[in-house]
């Protein structure tokens, strides 16, 4: 169960700092980086209390504020959400190796649930109801410390379940990028731009494009007896608007940059069920990092595609002066807002797209090292597996064990063992399957042993089997599920426990 606290006496809770055995020296000092704007972007960062060099024992502060929030993603398009410190393009930076004290105010009426996506902390602060961590009660605040994390590109966002309320969980603007600053940063880059991509104003569709207002499909998940025949393919989630940093395309300020600048562009897909592709007209990506880690390989690529809760971070040479789209390559979502403008310093005219060459099917293989195909370890097997549609037309998905059955009870692992996890997508859809407080490293990807990227989201084609090298170092249980929204909401999920 759940422990909230209530608003009129809220109860200051401080866990242990336990350091995690990725972390570095803690003697040592760092400079606490101030929470920097988005440069050209416009984007302006949260605020947080500025830090001189601090020692290991010293912790950054963040306040989060869960409130209601009306914003405007292009003149006319009101946005009416909720969200963290008033911001749907928050940045929030801090510094590698230090622990972080954390107060969360809820001014909703509702219960909610903060998830460091990435971090690794205690089940009671991961923010999920499936491991018993802490909750903030509506009107309620909650205070803890998280322990020291690693440098790189993070996550944090609200990990309720939305089911029919389809203003809830991450159909909200309830999060925020997260980077931790590393220690020692060579700096080989000019400038750095954050970037966050996020769907709005979800929707409800059946196969034959009959949409539903939110009233109506709640009524219809509840009351499925009263339900009409909605076809075999059940309901989908689509959406009126779309943004990048809270901004339709060609409706915030544009990415100002100079030629001959190296850009490092910190991405973000913070959609509740969308994966995204991304293109810029006339650049390449150098992916150097994602999910917080380094690459074995630094590639080149001119599309990048991250699902939903993963992070990235390319780099770009401005080699083509002019006025560009940064957007996805889908040309619906595009229309709808996915996408941010590039403008070289002296172009003029108006922003140009021009659609990339079919890229190859999404491949992590190129970023990493050669795989190990002779390694002896225990396997343990889950299928994705779509289920018969509710009364209702809802749709209905689980994670399948070796025996076919639904795990009962969680998976029991052992601190320090190492494990193949073998997922075989028997669906038509990509899942974008996410571990909690545990990192893995890709073992195969299709048909193509690969080693040494580390990951705690991957993206699971369909009809095809990724397999996963898991060494849990934690005890306790740590949630594994798809981060579409729909699908975690639909049952796609299941438990580890390490002991």
């Amino acid at each position: 169960m759940r422990t909230g606290i209530s608003g009129e006496q809220a109860v200051e809770i401080n866990l242990p700092c336990a350091r995690n055995h990725e972390r570095g020296d803690a003697a040592q000092q760092i400079t606490r980086r101030t929470l920097l704007g988005m440069g050209g972007a416009g984007i302006v960062g949260w605020m947080l209390n500025r830090m001189p060099t601090v020692s290991a024992a010293t912790a950054a502060k963040v306040r989060l504020q869960i409130a209601p929030l009306t914003f405007e993603a292009a003149p006319g398009r009101v946005i009416r959400t909720t969200a963290y410190n008033d911001s749907v393009s928050g940045v929030l930076r801090l510094p590698e190796g230090q622990p972080i004290e954390v107060l969360i105010e809820n001014q909703l009426s509702t219960e909610e649930l903060v998830h460091w996506h990435g971090f690794a902390v205690d089940p009671s602060l991961d923010g999920t109801a499936e491991e018993g961590s802490l909750a903030i009660s509506a009107g309620g605040r909650l205070r803890y410390t998280l322990p020291p994390q690693h440098a790189g590109s993070f996550y944090v966002h609200s990990h309720t379940m939305a089911h029919a309320d389809m203003t809830a969980g991450m159909y909200s603007g309830q999060f925020a990028f997260v980077y931790v600053d590393p220690r020692n940063n060579p700096g080989r880059y000019d400038r750095e731009v954050f970037l966050s991509t996020h769907e709005w104003e979800a929707y409800m569709v059946n196969e034959a494009a009959e949409q539903r207002t939110l009233e109506e499909m709640q009524h219809l998940r509840l009351d499925p007896e009263e339900t009409e025949e909605v076809g075999e393919g059940g309901w989908d989630v689509h959406y009126r608007a779309a943004s990048i940093n809270g901004r339709a395309l060609g409706h915030g300020e544009p990415i100002r940059v100079r030629q001959g600048e190296r850009v490092l562009f910190h991405l973000l897909n913070g959609s509740a069920t969308e994966n995204v592709e991304l293109a810029l007209p006339g650049h390449a990506f150098l992916v150097i990092a994602m999910d917080g880690f380094a690459v074995p390989h630094p590639a080149t690529v001119e599309t990048v595609s991250l699902g939903v809760g993963e992070r990235m971070d390319v780099l770009v040479e401005m080699t083509a002066p002019g006025i560009w789209v940064l957007g996805s390559t889908d040309e619906q979502a595009r229309t709808a807002g996915l996408g941010v403008v590039v403008e070289y310093a002296g172009a003029n005219g108006d922003p140009v797209w021009i659609a990339p060459a079919a890229a190859p099917d999404w491949d992590y293989g190129q970023f990493a090292g050669n795989g190990i195909t002779d390694l002896q370890v225990e396997e343990i097997s889950l299928a994705l597996t779509r289920q018969p549609l509710a009364e209702n037309g809802a749709e209905r998905w689980a994670l399948i064990d070796a025996h076919g059955q639904v795990p009962s009870v969680p998976i029991p692992l052992e601190r320090g063992r190492c494990y193949r996890l073998s997922l075989r997508n028997e669906s038509d859809e990509w899942h974008p399957m996410h571990l909690h407080r545990h990192t893995f490293t890709l073992a195969r990807y299709g048909d193509k042993p690969i080693g040494g990227l580390k990951k705690d989201t991957v993206l699971v084609p369909p009809r095809e089997t990724v397999e996963l090298l898991l060494t849990p170092q934690a005890a306790g249980p740590a949630l594994f599920h798809c981060h579409n929204q729909m699908h975690m909401d639909a049952g796609m999920y299941t438990m580890f426990q390490t002991n």
